[in-house]
Formats: C-alpha cells, sequence, structure tokens
C-alpha cells in the first residue's frame, strides 16, 4: 500500500463588508448569476453532440457573470431547526466551459475544486458579508502558467460578484 501524496498551500480567503441588508446582497448576487440544476446542467451535456453544441446550450444558462448557480445551501434554513438563528447562504457556482479550460490546463486533479462556491452571511453584528476562496492558489500548487492564467480569471470573476452583492 503506497502513503498518500500530500501537498500544502496557502489559500487566500476574501471577505467583502456589505453596507446592504443581507436579503439585497443575496438578490444583487442571484441577479449576476444563471441558474441550472447538477441534473438540467447533464442532461444538457448529455445531449450534445460536440462542444459547439453544448457551448449553445451553456451560454443561456449563464448569467451575467458568465456563471450557474448550480446548488444552494440556506444554512439559515437548516440552522432554524437547531434553533440557532443566522441568516447565511452558500452559493455552488460554476460553468461546464470554465470548468474545460480548467481541466484542459491542469488535468482531471483540479475538478477537486470545481465548482467553486460564494458565501453571503451576517456576522454576530449583523453586517453583511459576502466571501469567497480564490482559485489562483489552489491552481498555484501546479506549477502550471495556463492553469494560473484560467485561475486568474476566475478570481476577477468572483471578486466582480463580490462586490456586485456587496456594493
Amino acid at each position: 500500500m503506497t502513503q498518500p501524496a500530500e501537498s500544502t498551500y496557502t489559500n487566500t480567503h476574501v471577505v467583502v463588508t456589505s453596507a446592504k441588508p443581507f436579503e439585497e446582497a443575496v438578490k444583487d448576487l442571484e441577479s449576476q448569476l444563471g441558474k441550472a440544476s447538477t441534473e438540467l446542467l447533464g442532461n444538457r451535456l448529455s445531449a450534445s453532440k460536440n462542444f459547439e453544441e453544448l457551448t449553445a446550450e451553456m451560454e443561456p444558462l449563464a448569467g451575467k457573470s458568465g456563471l450557474i448557480n448550480v446548488a444552494e445551501l440556506n444554512w439559515g434554513k437548516v440552522m432554524s431547526r437547531v434553533p440557532i438563528a443566522m441568516k447565511a447562504r452558500l452559493f455552488v457556482i460554476g460553468n461546464p466551459l470554465t470548468a474545460k479550460k480548467l481541466l484542459e490546463a491542469g488535468g482531471p486533479e483540479v475538478g477537486l475544486y470545481l465548482p467553486t462556491k460564494i458565501f453571503v452571511y451576517e456576522d454576530k453584528a449583523g453586517v453583511t458579508q459576502v466571501a469567497y476562496d480564490k482559485m489562483g492558489p489552489v491552481m498555484a500548487l501546479h506549477n502550471n502558467p495556463k492553469l494560473d492564467a484560467v485561475a486568474e480569471k476566475i478570481d476577477g470573476v468572483l471578486a466582480k460578484l463580490a462586490a456586485s452583492a456587496a456594493h
């Protein structure tokens, strides 16, 4: 039995403070995202005969940001059952066309980090926060300039999404 390979990286966690109420920040984030279930994406993928057809299927699903909300976890609703009062929503976001670029550049191993996430929550002081982890530091593990370039573009999109939700 071989030993597992381990890598260590420094994460870059970004938190943008918002002057907006939680609900408004969520609404503004949602306005930038398309929405499609993983089931719908899978069906469209399997029905596509080639990449051009897949591109045509994905483009209408992506929002203004080019990303699709593929899943969501409303932590506030979940924790209300405990009961712990909180306002917090986790958005799982991505786009198969962007994933293709990352996977082509970095291979299947980078699939662990796809799709990515953005988190809107109200902190203990009642202030809305928008948080995400940058993709660049994770992809830097691979020492691959092509992968770094795609990750940098994704980080730019995430920064714009966070800003649109927060400001």
